[in-house]
């Protein structure tokens, strides 16, 4: 791997406090809105090059939108991510905290403004996305993200946001996509459940009352598992394939992580599915491919580089 002192990657700083690594599951649940509001409309796309400048455009306000909820998030959750011992761009203070709050609104102002002038069908649900993962999830009195069931609902809600915006890039605004955005929803909310059992120790010591924090693993893994059945079940009655053959790779994950739920194979389960989607639209549209990829390998120079972490990364050790 091609070697980078840290001198030229700490200006990356202010990058990464978009958090860049979790760009992969807004991508293709944004991509998958996208595909299948093609496919629905009878309008397939299979291994297409084609670049659609106007969607590219898009997608950059999209992620813009989400990073800056990224930031306020992490703004919020100082103190428990000193404890998880992760997210430490702010919580360690390499950068200010008032600077990463300037970020953000600028990112947010640019993704407002950016987002009317490229197609304004996407301006209400970038407004939504933004009231409820970014102010409704963080800030008092609702602080939506330390209680069990509202953390749930907006993870489902801003994943609806982000599948819709991907179907309004395809079609005009269609009733019909809220149906089938159900299956891709929730599965995306299984997987949400998941990844908050990791962050347990940081979220009990800073009082905060996730689903983890309240049932053990195993309960927690199940809960989740019930999301993804339903969700494949769906996904077969309307015969989308774009969703349901990597439900059916991930069941295995779920199966053995149930009956052996340590955070290495939740870590596993967490992972793994957001690569077979993603490989499932890199069918569709191959360029994506090398989106992902570079953007996975430029995370890893940065992390291993700057501060030594083998991250992101697919293999976990048993603890």
């Amino acid at each position: 791997m091609l070697k980078i002192t840290v001198k030229y990657l700490k200006p990356l700083d202010y990058f990464f406090i978009f958090r860049p690594t979790l760009f992969f599951p807004i991508w293709i649940i944004t991509l998958s809105g996208l595909v299948a509001g093609r496919f629905f409309n009878d309008d397939p796309v299979w291994w297409s090059f084609h670049v659609n400048w106007r969607n590219l455009l898009a997608f950059f306000c999209i992620t813009l939108t989400t990073g800056a909820t990224f930031i306020l998030n992490q703004l919020q959750d100082v103190e428990s991510d000193k404890i998880n011992k992760k997210l430490f761009l702010i919580s360690e203070q390499y950068i200010r905290e008032e600077v990463a709050k300037q970020i953000a609104l600028v990112s947010i102002g640019v993704s407002l403004i950016g987002t009317l002038i490229i197609n304004i069908n996407l301006l209400p649900l970038i407004v939504v996305l933004l009231v409820f993962c970014g102010y409704l999830y963080n800030y008092q009195p609702f602080q939506w993200k330390n209680k069990p069931i509202l953390g749930i609902v907006v993870n489902y809600l801003g994943g609806l946001c982000l599948f819709l915006c991907g179907w309004v890039m395809a079609n005009n605004f269609q009733w019909m996509a809220l149906k089938y955005s159900i299956p891709y929803l929730l599965a995306w909310t299984s997987i949400a459940i998941l990844t908050t059992i990791p962050d347990r120790t940081g979220d009990q010591n800073s009082a905060k009352v996730t689903i983890s924090v309240r049932l053990k693993n195993r309960t927690t893994t199940l809960i989740s598992f019930g999301f993804l059945i339903i969700s494949f079940g769906l996904s077969l009655y309307f015969k989308d394939p774009i969703v349901s053959l990597p439900i059916l790779l991930t069941i295995p994950l779920f199966l053995v992580t149930i009956v052996k739920p340590t955070v290495a194979w939740i870590l596993r389960t967490i992972r793994y599915p957001i690569l077979f989607l993603a490989l499932m639209l890199c069918c569709e549209f191959p360029l994506f491919f090398i989106v992902i990829l570079v953007n996975f390998y430029l995370c890893k120079i940065y992390y291993v580089y700057r501060f030594n972490l083998n991250y992101p990364t697919f293999h976990v050790d048993e603890e």
